[in-house]
C-alpha cells in the first residue's frame, strides 16, 4: 500500500487484468514526518503552511523567522460530535456501494506494523481500483492517538490548511516542491484520533486538484460510514 516505507522506491504489482505496472509508492507521510518536530516551515493564521516567516497577526507583516519560533497556533473547531475509532476497522468503513462508486475491487487490510513512522501500529486499509484505466488506491489508517491539530499547528515540510470534512475539522496538505502527485486528508474525528485518507494515482494523468478531490470524495464516504456505525 501507499503508506510510508523504509525508501520511497517504486514497487511492482501483480496485476490483476493486464501487463505488469509500476505502482507509485506514496513518499508524503515518510517525507512529513521525517521533519515533523523540525521548524522546516510555519503554519499562517490562515492554516496555510509558510517558509522561513512568522506573520504578525495584528498586522499581517511578515518577519524573518528563527529556529526556535513556534508555528503560529490555529484554532481548530471540535468536532461535532465524538466518532470514535476505537475497534474499527478502516476496511469496513466503506460500503459496497461506496467500494462500487470508487469501482473499487481488491481491498487489502494492513495492522500498521510495518509503518515505521507515527502511525506505526494503525490500523489502515488499501482499497484498489485494478480493473481498468486509471488505476489508482486509496489508503485509509485509522489514527487512534494523534489530533487533527498535529497537522494544522506542528512544523511539517507541507502545504496544509484547515478544511471541512462533512463539517468535521480537517488538514488537507501535500509536500512543498513535491509536485504535484501527493495529496492527503486528516479529518479529526475525535480527540486525539483522527482518519488519514489518501488517494494514490498509480496511472499517470491524474495530477494536483483532481488527487486532493478524490481524497476528500473517499474521506467523505468513510465518515459517512463511521457515523452510521456510531
Amino acid at each position: 500500500m501507499t503508506l510510508p516505507r523504509p525508501t520511497a522506491t517504486p514497487r511492482i504489482r501483480s496485476p490483476r487484468h493486464s501487463g505488469q505496472r509500476v505502482r507509485r509508492t506514496s513518499s508524503l507521510l515518510l517525507a512529513l514526518v521525517a521533519i515533523a518536530f523540525v521548524a522546516a516551515c510555519t503554519v499562517s493564521e490562515a492554516g496555510d503552511a509558510t517558509s522561513g516567516a512568522t506573520t504578525d497577526a495584528s498586522t499581517g507583516s511578515s518577519s524573518p523567522s528563527s529556529d526556535d519560533v513556534s508555528p503560529s497556533s490555529v484554532e481548530v473547531p471540535p468536532p461535532p460530535r465524538d466518532l470514535s475509532l476505537d475497534g474499527i476497522d478502516p476496511c469496513a468503513l466503506f460500503s459496497e456501494s461506496q467500494r462500487a462508486d470508487l469501482q473499487i475491487d481488491q481491498v487489502t487490510p494492513d495492522d500498521g506494523s510495518d509503518a515505521g513512522t507515527i502511525y506505526k501500529d494503525m490500523k489502515a486499509c488499501s482499497l484498489d481500483k485494478d480493473a481498468g484505466e486509471p488505476f489508482i488506491t486509496y489508503d485509509v489508517v485509522a489514527v487512534t492517538n494523534i489530533d487533527v491539530s498535529w497537522w494544522i499547528n506542528k512544523p511539517h515540510n507541507a502545504d496544509v490548511k484547515l478544511i471541512s470534512i462533512g463539517g468535521y475539522p480537517a488538514a488537507e496538505f501535500h509536500l512543498l516542491g513535491g509536485g504535484k502527485h501527493e495529496c492527503a486528508v486528516a479529518v479529526g474525528v475525535a480527540k486525539n484520533q483522527h482518519l488519514h485518507v489518501e488517494m494514490a494515482p498509480i496511472s499517470d494523468g491524474i495530477t494536483g486538484d483532481a488527487i486532493c478531490q478524490g481524497s476528500k470524495e473517499a474521506a467523505e464516504m468513510a465518515l459517512q460510514t463511521l457515523q452510521s456505525m456510531r
